[in-house]
């Protein structure tokens, strides 16, 4: 794979970078620390970079995976046109030198994309823009040569109504110009060991378009899209891609807004990896992503009371305050919880702010990437995903059939727990595989899995409340009989909501297990 940083394609070429962000004034101390003076000892250069980003009043480009750039570096312009890889490392970059500004929008030599930006002239509007002081520098390291760049300036945007939205912009990028995708992880993890960095799966129109809701920095999660005739190895490392740019890009939600949504996808990305270790387990002879199965496990794990108390805060007070006998401890309640969630959130935030979460996101990022572990895998490992996909889903549904024998009917709560536990690894691989299946064939069985986990769900949330209820009555400091009625008011009431929601269990089981499976209709 020599060259991969640089590779040709037609009139483009594969672009492989890593990027990171952080303080401006950590980033603007970089190409001067001994560090950078040590792996770059010819001084890099620095140059004024203006960008301005084209699109759609309604994003067409940005729709179809596509990026339109005029840059000015000096007294030229480049021109470029972006669309995403192979993984979330790679885009392919068409890029073209034109004499004036007024020569754009140019071709740039490939069909498809001419066409499309041609059609698009009359209605492109500039939507983003950046003005960075770029310093670059090329390393050469471990067989390869890596541009090193920092970039420092400002980032802004345009929305519909024409309002301007502008915020920093702080960027430290590794692009692959010669040798293997290897040798840029290799230097990412140095580079991390001597700069606080955080890896960052977006780009910098991204980062522009952003600014325009800064109070919802959770971004969506894009859907899997996978083509059946995938390998189902391709489909693992893709996964693996994407949960690492997905958990990078959550990290604002959690270290600078604190925000519980941000908790909570954060551990839905961790536990999507473990959930794809387990799929792809007995396929793979390395133990590589099985190691970061076992990280992603102590993260969420460090991050499970912050969550917990969310939703105490957020959802079981609430509904309990409502009610018309709700006790006046249930306030003195809450500001203990408020307590233990601030003590909480603060694990929760160390857990993804420092170099071992970075470093943890760049192993993931080269795990989906490299793809080492293909070299003692399976033979089925390597066949198309429509055939891979219905015996992982078969055996997943099997194995929660038979934990149903035991469960269904069961009068203890405590004895259903297992097969909740296997619904869930049954909903992983559906939500994994989903998109080879038209939307008409498994909507129907996907909702009915849905209402048969909302009561599992239920019943769960009950028993984690009033044991949260309680270690909050008796917390440090007097509690009083107050907090204790309280407690027992959220115990009793929860109890009562677990009861109901366990009766809908074997109904809702009955349905779903009649049901014939979308995968094999």
């Amino acid at each position: 794979m020599e060259n991969e940083g640089r590779e040709t394609m037609g009139a483009g070429r594969t672009e492989f970078e890593l990027k990171f962000v952080g303080a401006p004034a950590d980033l603007a101390a970089l190409p001067k620390s001994r560090f950078f003076s040590a792996i770059a000892p010819k001084d890099g250069a620095w140059e004024r970079l203006s960008s301005t980003y084209f699109d759609t009043e309604d994003g067409v480009l940005a729709k179809r995976g596509r990026s339109l750039r005029l840059r000015e570096e000096g007294a030229d312009y480049i021109q470029a046109v972006k669309a995403k890889g192979a993984n979330a490392a790679s885009r392919m970059e068409y890029e073209v030198a034109i004499a004036k500004a007024e020569d754009f929008p140019a071709p740039v030599g490939e069909e498809e994309i001419d066409a499309l930006i041609e059609g698009l002239i009359p209605k492109l509007i500039p939507v983003a823009g950046t003005a960075v002081d770029r310093w670059a520098a090329e390393i050469a390291y471990r067989d390869a040569k890596i541009e090193l760049a920092v970039d420092l300036g400002q980032a802004e945007s345009r929305d519909g109504e024409g309002r301007i939205f502008a915020g920093p912009l702080a960027e430290v990028e590794l692009e692959l110009i010669e040798g293997e995708p290897a040798a840029v992880f290799d230097f990412a993890r140095l580079l991390t060991d001597n700069a606080p960095l955080r890896l960052s799966g977006g780009t910098k129109l991204e980062t522009a378009l952003a600014l325009q809701d800064p109070a919802n920095p959770t971004p969506k999660r894009e859907k899997d899209n996978i083509d059946p005739e995938m390998s189902a190895a391709d489909v693992l490392g893709t996964s693996l891609t994407q949960i690492a740019a997905r958990l990078s890009e959550l990290q604002p939600a959690l270290i600078d807004y604190r925000r519980p949504e941000g908790v909570h996808q954060m551990r839905v990305a961790l536990r999507r990896l473990r959930a794809i270790e387990r799929i792809f387990r007995r396929y793979v002879g390395s133990d590589e992503i099985a190691r970061l199965a076992a990280r992603a496990k102590l993260i969420a794990g460090a991050m499970g009371p912050a969550r917990d108390w969310d939703v105490f805060l957020e959802e079981t007070l609430p509904a309990a305050q409502e009610g018309a006998y709700a006790p006046e401890g249930l306030r003195a309640l809450k500001a203990r919880a408020e307590i233990a969630r601030a003590a909480a959130w603060q694990d929760a935030v160390a857990a993804v702010s420092g170099r071992e979460f970075t470093q943890f996101l760049i192993d993931v990022m080269a795990a989906g990437t490299l793809m080492g572990w293909r070299e003692d895998a399976k033979k089925s490992l390597f066949r198309p995903a429509r055939e891979f996909a219905p015996k992982v889903l078969d055996r997943a549904l099997k194995k929660a059939r038979r934990t149903a024998k035991e469960a269904i009917g069961a009068h203890e709560l405590a004895a259903r727990h297992p097969l909740r536990i296997a619904l869930k690894k049954l909903r992983y691989p559906i939500q994994l595989f989903r998109g080879i299946y038209p939307k008409t064939h498994r909507k129907e069985y996907m909702a009915a899995l849905s209402t048969l986990q909302d009561a599992f769900g239920a019943v769960n949330d009950a028993v984690v409340a009033q044991g949260l209820a309680e270690r909050a009555a008796r917390g440090e400091g007097a509690g009083g009989e107050g907090l204790m009625r309280a407690a027992g008011f959220i115990s009793g009431y929860k109890a009562a909501e677990a009861r109901e929601a366990a009766k809908k269990i074997d109904a809702a089981w009955d349905a779903f297990e009649k049901m014939t499976p979308f995968w094999r209709e």
